[in-house]
C-alpha cells in the first residue's frame, strides 16, 4: 500500500512540474493585427535642377528718337545645380499586418514631416539692342519639401519575436517651390533723350506653387516585439518623385519667364514604436 501510495505521489509532482513548465513557456509571437506607431529619424534628401531656361522679353516697343522700336525675346539656359541636405524627419505610422507560419505580409500607411532645400542662383548678361546698352539678369528659384506620405506593401520573415521585412509602394511628397526673375536695363542715350523723367526697371517677376508629387519608395527593416502588443524597430526607405518642370514669371512685355526642371530623391533612417490592438488567428 505503501508503495503505491508513493508512486501516486510522484506522479502527481511529475503532472505538477509538467503543467508549470507548460505555463512559464511563452506562446510564439503573432503578429497578425491592426497597429498605429510613432516614428523619428534623419533623412539624407538630393534635389537638383537641370535643363530648365530663362525668356526675358526685354525692354520693347520704347521710342528711340524714330519711333517704338521692337526687341525680340532672349533666352539663355538655366544653371544645372544639385544640392544635398539633411535633417529630422518624424511622424506616425498605420498597418494591419497576416501572418501565415512564419510568412508576415500586410499594409501599412505612413505621414512624416521631412526638411531639405535646393536653392539654384543665376546671372546672365543680355546683349546689346536698340533700347538698351546691355543689361544683368538674376534669377533664383527655391525647391522646399515639406512633407512625406507613404502607402505600402510589407511582406516579412518572423522568428519568433523578430521580423525582418521589406517594404514598397506609392509615395506622395509635398513642396514648396518659388522663383523669381529681376533685370535693369541700361538704355541708350537716345531712349533717355525721347523718353524725358520715364525710368526703365528695374523689372522683377516671380511666382510660387505648392504642388504634391507622386512617385515611388522601396526599403526594408527589422522590428522586434516586447510584447505582444508593443514593439521597436529601424526602417530605411528609398524615395523618389522624379523631374518635372515648373514655370515662374510672365512672358509679358518687360517679363522673364524662368522654367526649371527639378528632380528629388530622398532616404531615411527611421525608429518606429507600433502598437498593436487587435491580434488575429495565424492563417
Amino acid at each position: 500500500m505503501k508503495k503505491i501510495i508513493l508512486l501516486a505521489g510522484c506522479a502527481s509532482i511529475a503532472a505538477l512540474v509538467g503543467a508549470s513548465a507548460q505555463a512559464q513557456t511563452p506562446a510564439p509571437m503573432n503578429w497578425s493585427g491592426v497597429y498605429v506607431g510613432v516614428n523619428l529619424g534623419y533623412n539624407w534628401a538630393s534635389s537638383g535642377s537641370g535643363n530648365g531656361y530663362t525668356t526675358v522679353n526685354q525692354l520693347t516697343g520704347v521710342d528711340a528718337g524714330d519711333g517704338p522700336v521692337t526687341v525680340p525675346a532672349t533666352t539663355f539656359p538655366s544653371n544645372i545645380t544639385h544640392d544635398n541636405g539633411s535633417g529630422v524627419i518624424g511622424g506616425g505610422q498605420v498597418g494591419f499586418n497576416a501572418q501565415s507560419g512564419a510568412f508576415v505580409f500586410g499594409v501599412e500607411g505612413d505621414f512624416d514631416g521631412l526638411s531639405a532645400n535646393n536653392r539654384q542662383y543665376g546671372s546672365y548678361s543680355l546683349p546689346a539692342t536698340g533700347l538698351t546698352t546691355g543689361a544683368t539678369v538674376n534669377t533664383y528659384a527655391q525647391f522646399s519639401p515639406q512633407w512625406e506620405a507613404t502607402i505600402r506593401g510589407r511582406l516579412g520573415f518572423a522568428m519568433d519575436r523578430f521580423l525582418v521585412y521589406g517594404t514598397g509602394g506609392v509615395a506622395f511628397v509635398h513642396f514648396d517651390e518659388r522663383g523669381t526673375t529681376s533685370y535693369a536695363p541700361s538704355v541708350t542715350e537716345a531712349v533717355v533723350a525721347a523718353n524725358p523723367g520715364v525710368t526703365f526697371g528695374p523689372y522683377v517677376n516671380g511666382g510660387g506653387y505648392n504642388p504634391t508629387r507622386t512617385g515611388w519608395t522601396v526599403g526594408g527593416g527589422v522590428e522586434y516585439a516586447l510584447s505582444p502588443s508593443v514593439s521597436v524597430g529601424a526602417e530605411y526607405r528609398y524615395t523618389d518623385v522624379g523631374a518635372y518642370d515648373i514655370a515662374y514669371g510672365s512672358p509679358g512685355p518687360n517679363g522673364a519667364l524662368q522654367v526649371s526642371r527639378p528632380d528629388f530623391t530622398d532616404s531615411a533612417v527611421l525608429a518606429k514604436v507600433n502598437f498593436r490592438f487587435t491580434t488575429l488567428p495565424h492563417m
